[in-house]
C-alpha cells in the first residue's frame, strides 16, 4: 500500500483547516458585547467619525454615556476599520479576513517549525495550529496579535535578518502588535537580545537597532496621541489600572470603583490612576496577598476550564442562527476546540523533555515563559490570554510525539530540525519520506 507523503498530508490539513475557517467566518456573525463590543465602536468611529473614541454601553451601568478616548489599545480596531471603509460596517468581511490571517499563521508556524524538526513534525505542529478555528468569528484581538507574531519570528528565524528591509517590516509587526497588546512590549528585549547574540555582534546590533527604532516608529505616535488627548504620558491604553486591579484579587469588586470613581466626575486617566492606588494600597498593607493572588493568577492561567469563556463565545453565534450547517459547523469546531488542548498538555510535556534544547529554542520558549511568569507577577489571569504560547505549544507538542516514538522504536534518534547557524548544512529529508505512520 502507497504511502501519503507529507506534502499531500500539508496539502489536506491546509485546505481542511481553511475551508472550516471560511465555513465559520461566513455562517455567522460575532457577538458584539463587552471587548468585542468596543473593538466594533472604536472602528465604527474611525469610519464614521475620523475620531477614535467611543460611548461607553457596556457592562458597568456608572460608565454609560461616557466618552472615552483610550479604553482599548487602537491596533486591532485599526484592522477592523479597514474593512468598515472598504465594504462599509459589515462583520463579515472582518471575519473571512480574520479566518485567511489565521491559516496564513498556521502556515508561518509550519514553517518555523521546520527550523526545528523534518516535515512530517512539523506537519503534526501545523494541524495542532489549524484545529483551533474559535478565534475567527469573534472580535477578540488574539488572533491577529498571532498572525503578527508569527510573521515576525518567520522573518527573524528563518534568516530574512540578513535582508535590513525585512528586518524594518519585521520592527513594523512589532510596533503594530505592541498597539494591539501593549502588555506584550515585555517579549521585545528578549528578541532585541536575540538578534544580538544570533549574529555575533555587530550586524546583530545593527538588526536589534532597525526592530526597535521601526517598532517606535509606529508606536511613538499613538503616544503623543495620548499626550495630546489626555494631557499626560498614557501607555497606549487606559485599563492597566483596572487589569492589575482585577488580578491582585482584591477584596471589593471593581465595579464599585468605577461607580465611586464616576460620583467623583474622575476622567479615564484619572480612574485607571484609582485603581493603581487602590491595589497597590491595599498590597503594601496586605504583602502576602499578592502571592497569594499570582497563585490564583496562574491557576487561572492554565487551568484549561477556564477556556470555556472561549466556547461560549464560539458556540452562541452558530446554533443560535438555525439550520444543520450552523449547527455541523459549531460541533465540528467544539471537537476541534477540544482537541487543542489536548496540544496543550501535550505540549507542555514536550516543552519539559527539550529543556536541554533551551537555546536553540528559545524564540519558541519566549512566549509561554514570559506569559507565566509575567501573569504571576502582574497581570490578570485567565486561559486565553496563554493564545500567544499556543503556537510554541504546537511546536512542542510535535517534538513530544517524536519523543515518544523514539523511545518507542519507531523514529530514529538522530537530529533531523535544520541547523540555526546556516541552512545550507541541513540534515535533508530522506527520499520517498513516509508520512505521518511510523518513520
Amino acid at each position: 500500500m502507497k504511502t501519503v507523503q507529507p506534502g499531500k498530508w500539508f496539502f489536506y490539513v491546509a485546505m481542511t483547516g481553511l475551508v472550516l475557517r471560511l465555513a465559520v467566518a461566513f455562517s455567522c456573525d460575532p457577538l458584539l458585547r463587552t471587548d468585542a463590543l468596543e473593538y466594533h465602536q472604536y472602528a465604527q468611529s474611525l469610519v464614521k467619525d475620523h475620531a477614535y473614541k467611543i460611548i461607553y454601553d457596556s457592562r458597568q451601568p456608572s460608565l454609560k454615556g461616557r466618552e472615552f478616548y483610550s479604553f482599548r489599545p487602537p491596533g486591532y480596531p485599526f484592522f477592523i476599520a479597514i474593512f468598515y471603509e472598504i465594504f462599509g460596517v459589515r462583520t463579515t468581511p472582518v471575519l473571512a479576513a480574520q479566518a485567511v490571517l489565521d491559516f496564513l499563521s498556521g502556515i508561518f508556524l509550519y514553517l518555523i517549525a521546520r527550523k526545528f524538526m523534518n516535515k512530517r513534525f512539523s506537519l503534526l505542529a501545523f494541524a495542532g495550529m489549524q484545529a483551533l478555528i474559535i478565534w475567527v468569528p469573534m472580535y477578540m484581538s488574539e488572533l491577529f496579535f498571532n498572525f503578527l507574531f508569527l510573521a515576525s519570528l518567520w522573518i527573524i528565524l528563518n534568516r530574512r535578518q540578513k535582508s535590513r528591509l525585512w528586518m524594518a517590516g519585521a520592527g513594523v509587526l512589532w510596533g503594530w502588535m505592541i498597539l494591539t497588546k501593549p502588555e506584550k512590549i515585555i517579549f521585545a528585549p528578549f528578541v532585541m537580545g536575540y538578534l544580538v547574540f544570533a549574529d555575533r555582534y555587530k550586524k546583530g546590533i545593527i538588526n536589534a537597532l532597525l526592530l526597535f527604532c521601526f517598532m517606535s516608529a509606529v508606536v511613538s505616535p499613538w503616544l503623543w496621541r495620548g499626550q495630546q488627548v489626555h494631557g499626560k504620558f498614557v501607555w497606549i491604553t487606559s485599563r492597566g489600572g483596572r487589569t492589575f486591579y482585577e488580578g491582585s484579587e482584591l477584596p471589593v469588586d471593581y465595579s464599585k470603583v468605577y461607580a465611586s470613581a464616576a460620583r467623583q466626575g474622575l476622567d479615564e486617566i484619572e480612574m485607571d490612576q484609582l485603581f493603581f492606588k487602590l491595589a497597590f494600597d491595599y498590597l503594601k498593607k496586605h504583602p502576602g496577598h499578592h502571592f497569594r493572588a499570582g497563585l490564583t493568577r496562574l491557576r487561572n492561567l492554565w487551568d484549561l476550564r477556564t477556556f470555556q469563556v472561549l466556547q461560549a463565545f464560539f458556540l452562541y453565534p452558530l446554533p443560535n442562527k438555525g439550520g444543520w450547517f450552523r449547527d455541523g459547523i459549531a460541533f465540528i469546531g467544539y471537537m476541534l476546540f477540544l482537541a487543542s488542548r489536548l496540544v496543550i498538555c501535550l505540549g507542555v510535556l514536550g516543552a519539559l523533555i527539550s529543556l536541554k534544547r533551551f537555546n536553540e529554542l528559545f524564540l519558541i520558549y519566549l512566549a509561554p515563559v514570559l506569559l507565566t511568569v509575567f501573569h504571576f507577577f502582574l497581570f490578570f489571569g485567565n486561559a486565553r490570554y496563554l493564545a500567544p504560547a499556543y503556537p510554541g505549544l504546537c511546536i512542542f507538542f510535535a517534538l513530544w510525539i517524536r519523543w515518544l516514538l523514539i523511545k518507542l522504536g519507531r523514529e530514529k534518534d538522530e537530529k533531523n530540525h535544520l541547523a540555526l547557524g546556516d541552512p545550507a548544512v541541513a540534515r535533508p529529508e530522506p527520499a520517498g519520506a513516509p508520512g505521518l505512520g511510523p518513520g
